[in-house]
């Protein structure tokens, strides 16, 4: 179980590696900060993907020493949350100064990380490396430097995006910060849980539950959270906009089946919800132009707009133009046009008749 698992999580970070790739490349101007988070991912996808048994037991050197996979695994990570802390930091309007403290930190952490490692000599153990090793000389030390440079990345991430979400407007994108902010705070429960762990079998007071399973969970959540993240601002205009077109399709349905003539193409033809809320914006506002000969002012004035677009709406039908209709109709954005269409619908649900012209 734990395997499929682990398997899923490297399909999915290399999958949404070559995601950012492809939108870094298609971006006329590349920016530091979106270089850095392909970078971020592309590690963090590298190092899930060493740990895999079938593969580092196939790598002479590694499998010789079975535990050194997990050095390479972790200094792995180390690079990666630098790259993931130097982006947040870059969408935060950080200077250049902060990434070179950031840089020597992680530098830093890793130099540790080797020197302890090489110290402790582990064995072969490398599934259960905390359970197997955390006793030993060293390793309990290497753990905390590797842990604490993971907690240190996580708390100024969370620090970051929360104030980022405060003065971001509500939308895909805050939503994609605040599932970061989410996603770095499980993230330092899961590097607090291991370093206790880690102390407490040290000290020979293990706690009564297995170390792994909190662990493959909590990681498990961080991922999930992070990828959804990723890409939230990317699909959560396409949520809005599906959103809209619901809201105007009933209106657009009753445009056309009074002026079939309003609609571009046929209703069947399939394409993307942007071009599809594009062109009921577009049809719905050429079709409520197009009713002029029929919209009766004293209903607009007296009812409202909805009231006046639905006797329009019926009058056209029956071929009733009105002795006098205006010349313009009020300008409507998007936001007046979905509030247009909540009206329209509210009546049409009620079964109203069209309102009489006084």
């Amino acid at each position: 179980m734990l395997r499929a698992f682990h398997i899923l999580v490297v399909v999915l970070l290399w999958a949404s590696t070559a995601y950012r790739v492809v939108v870094l490349l298609r971006r006329p101007t590349r920016s530091f900060g979106n270089a850095a988070l392909c970078l971020a991912l592309f590690f963090l996808a590298l190092g899930f993907t060493v740990g895999l048994p079938p593969l580092y037991l196939r790598i002479p050197w590694l499998a010789e020493g079975a535990s050194l996979v997990r050095l390479v695994q972790h200094g792995l990570v180390v690079v990666s949350l630098f790259w993931l802390h130097v982006f947040v930091a870059h969408s935060g309007g950080r200077s250049v100064r902060g990434t070179v403290v950031r840089a020597v930190t992680a530098c830093a952490s890793l130099v540790a990380m080797i020197v302890l490692f090489l110290l402790a000599a582990p064995g072969d153990d490398a599934e259960d490396f905390v359970g197997a090793y955390a006793k030993a000389p060293f390793v309990t030390e290497y753990l905390l430097v590797y842990l604490g440079y993971m907690a240190y990345v996580l708390v100024d991430v969370f620090r970051l995006t929360r104030h980022l979400a405060g003065s971001t407007a509500e939308g895909p994108m805050r939503l994609a910060l605040r599932l970061w902010s989410m996603s770095s705070l499980v993230g330092f429960v899961y590097a607090a849980h291991k370093a206790a762990y880690a102390l407490a079998a040290r000290l020979d007071l293990p706690p009564p539950w297995l170390e792994g399973p909190v662990s493959t969970s909590t990681g498990g959540i961080v991922l999930v959270l992070f990828l959804v993240g990723l890409t939230a601002y990317r699909w959560g205009p396409q949520i809005e906009q599906y959103r809209t077109y619901r809201v105007l399709r009933p209106l657009w349905r009753a445009c056309y089946d009074v002026m079939p003539g309003v609609a571009l193409m046929p209703p069947e033809v399939r394409m993307p919800i942007e071009l599809r809320l594009y062109r009921c914006v577009i049809e719905i506002l050429d079709g409520r132009l197009a009713l002029r000969a029929y919209w009766d002012t004293r209903i607009a004035d007296q009812q409202g707009e909805a009231a006046a677009l639905a006797a329009a709406l019926d009058a056209k039908a029956r071929d009733e133009p009105v002795e006098a209709g205006p010349a313009s109709l009020p300008a409507l954005d998007v936001a007046g046009l979905t509030v247009l269409a909540r009206e329209f619908r509210t009546l049409s649900a009620a079964g109203l008749p069209a309102p009489a012209r006084g």
